[in-house]
Order: structure tokens, then sequence, then C-alpha cells
């Protein structure tokens, strides 16, 4: 078996953490044999053993996910392999909307005009049960805090009322300490992500990465973390500081 990215892993850890290959063999109760095997690429260890030494190298479930993402293609557990799921258990999240604001962090008026244009057809009391869904999110989530980057036009270019509900909203929420605002300026265009992209630090450490498309949303394999990463880095780096955005947002109200 070739060297992979658990073998990698758990050869830093260790380097990391100060410690020999049978010293750590002794703090996870395990072979000194197997872990020379499984640095070297040779065999995967269970789970119980993958644990043990997770624990020992104090490692938060890094190796644990390195572990899953070899021998299932995806770093997350099971559990955490649906948005409602990785919500839940996140503590962070950055989403960088390249067009409209963010569905957490929309008013209900706004809300129910996307859903409205989205569901030609929904009834009334569709569109009530939608909005209410969504609006409502951010505070059946209390341990979440969001960063959130997107034009200035998602708000000056809807109408009075809209743009004033939805500025005041946005505000309200700052003003909670859970949420910060980033306003990408007029006259810079967000190339990428061309989709709105999440990015969700679980309470384990782990890292989930989601899409958000008309068709449902996209969870992401550990491999294209880094690029996604950096493309959530770079819009961030393109957007008005937080008390610049907030100045902006004010003159909208």
């Amino acid at each position: 078996m070739a060297p992979n990215d658990f073998a990698e892993a758990l050869a830093r850890l260790r380097e990391v953490a100060g410690l020999t290959q049978l010293q750590l063999a002794k703090r996870s109760q395990t072979a000194h044999s197997s872990v020379n095997r499984w640095e070297k690429g040779g065999s995967l260890p269970k789970r119980d053993n993958v644990e043990a030494l997770d624990e020992a190298l104090q490692a938060d479930g890094t190796l644990l996910a390195a572990w899953r993402a070899v021998t299932t293609g995806n770093g997350l557990p099971e559990w955490a392999r649906n948005l409602d799921a990785i919500e839940r258990a996140a503590r962070q999240v950055t989403i960088v909307a390249p067009a409209l604001v963010p569905g957490l962090l929309q008013c209900s008026e706004v809300a129910r005009g996307v859903f409205r244009a989205a569901h030609p057809l929904a009834t009334s009391d569709d569109l009530d049960r939608l909005v209410a869904l969504r609006t409502g999110r951010l505070k059946e989530l209390p341990e979440l805090e969001v960063t959130a980057v997107f034009p200035v036009t998602a708000v000056s270019a809807l109408t009075e009322p809209l743009r004033r509900a939805q500025a005041l909203h946005l505000i309200e929420w700052v003003e909670t300490g859970r949420v910060g605002v980033h306003l990408v300026p007029e006259g810079t265009t967000l190339l990428a992500p061309s989709a709105p992209l999440m990015l969700f630090r679980l309470a384990s450490g782990e890292l989930a990465v989601v899409s958000d498309h008309a068709d449902g949303n996209v969870i992401h394999e550990d491999g294209s973390h880094d690029r996604l990463s950096s493309q959530a880095t770079a819009a961030l780096a393109a957007s008005l500081p937080l008390t610049f955005s907030l100045e902006v947002l004010r003159t909208l109200t």
C-alpha cells in the first residue's frame, strides 16, 4: 500500500507532538510495529485505533478526518454529510455570495421575493413556510458565528422598501456580535466563487465546505478545500472592513 494522506498526517502530527513511534505506541496502547506500518502506508488502522492515536496526539479529530478521507473519500463523518447536520455541528461559517444576500441573513421581505421568483406556482401558505424556515434558521443555531461577504449591490439595487428592510435586518444581526458583514464595493466583481460558498468550521475542528446551487447543496470533498478556501479569502480581501460595511448599510436605511 502506497503512502497516503492518513500516513502523512500521522507522521506529521507525531513529529509536531515531539514523540517517537515507540512513545506514541505506548500512549495509544498500540503496537510499535503497527505505528511504523501505518506511517509507511503499509495498512490502515481500525477506527478504534485511529481514535486512540488522535487522542494521544491531541489532534482534535484531525487524524480521524484524514483516516475518513482515505477510507471513504470524504473526511466528514456520515452524520455530517447533509447541510442541516453541518449547520448544527458548526461553530463558525464564512459565506461568500457573489450576487445575493446569503439566505441565513435575508430579511423576510427579501426571502419572500426570492422564493416567489424561484417558485412562481407556490401558494401564499407555501411561501410563508419557506420564508419562516429561512429567516428563523440563524436563531435556531445560537452557537453559530457568521462572516458574510457579498456585493453592496445585493442590498442597494433592491427597491426602496426592500433595501431599507434588508439593511436594517443586517445591522441588527451585526449588533448582536454573532455576525460580521463585509460588503464588496461597487466596481469590484467577484469572479469566484461563481455560486454561494459556505465554509463551516465544526465543533470537532473539521472543515465542511458547501456550495449552494439552484438544484441543491453540494458538499465538497477534502481535496478541494484548499482551493475553495482561497477563493473565500480572496473575496474577503476584496471587501470592505466591517466598520465601513456598517457605514454603507446605514446609508441604505
